[in-house]
């Protein structure tokens, strides 16, 4: 008990710290970021979980808004009698998971999930320590895991800090409304117009999303 509450004070200190390091970054190298940010509280790096269930979570809120996603979420959880595992995937099958609100093509990329971590749900927590160029490629190969997919799991699953999704219309939306970028760009200027933010750019990407909020929603934890 001792040791992880030493771990989970680590781990603060050191998401403060990033925190601090990002705004300092902004403020010299993009201006207009550092408004965005500047009107925000500190916003961290979630805690990795590199697990199945998490995979599964982003699948299901693919081309979703949020509400919606946690909705389809909530149901195919309860469809799983709350243990969302490979084993219990597999035998529910994609009747199961279309009824619960998941789309043919979801159904089939959750369950080609399931079959790529089989007995052992571990194998996604192995990514943690495979190069991470080798760890994309790895998922990309299973069915309906695209580079979003990729992105948000990296982001969320694995806690990677550095990680930016050209391919996420509430990032691009945010950009244009916030940064001057022409509506509707081709993936590479929303990349181009985010290299001023490396190494941070996950933390980038959350204080986007953050700024699109309604503002009686922006300091809600």
């Amino acid at each position: 008990m001792r040791r992880s509450w030493c771990k989970d004070v680590q781990l603060a200190s050191m998401m403060e710290r990033m925190d601090e390091e990002f705004r300092a970054l902004v403020q010299k190298e993009d201006p207009q970021m550092h408004a965005v940010i500047a009107r925000h509280p500190s916003l961290h790096l979630p805690s990795p979980r590199p697990s199945f269930e998490a995979l599964v979570r982003i699948v299901g809120g693919q081309q979703l808004s949020v509400k919606a996603a946690a909705t389809v979420v909530s149901r195919v959880e309860a469809a799983l009698d709350g243990q969302v595992t490979p084993q219990q995937v597999l035998a529910a099958g994609p009747d199961v998971l279309r009824r619960a609100g998941l789309s043919g093509a979801k159904s089939r990329s959750v369950l080609a999930i399931a079959q790529f971590a089989g007995a052992d749900a571990v194998c996604l927590e192995r990514l943690l320590e495979t190069p991470w160029v080798d760890a994309r490629a790895i998922l990309l190969k299973i069915n309906g895991i695209g580079p979003w997919t990729v992105d948000m799991y990296a982001m969320f699953g694995l806690g990677m800090a550095d990680v930016f999704s050209s391919g996420d219309l509430g990032l691009r939306v945010a950009m244009e409304t916030h940064l001057n970028l022409s509506p509707k760009q081709k993936p590479a200027v929303y990349d181009q117009r985010a290299l001023s933010w490396r190494p941070y750019r996950t933390l980038a990407s959350l204080h986007l999303w953050h700024s699109l909020k309604p503002a009686s929603e922006r300091f809600v934890d």
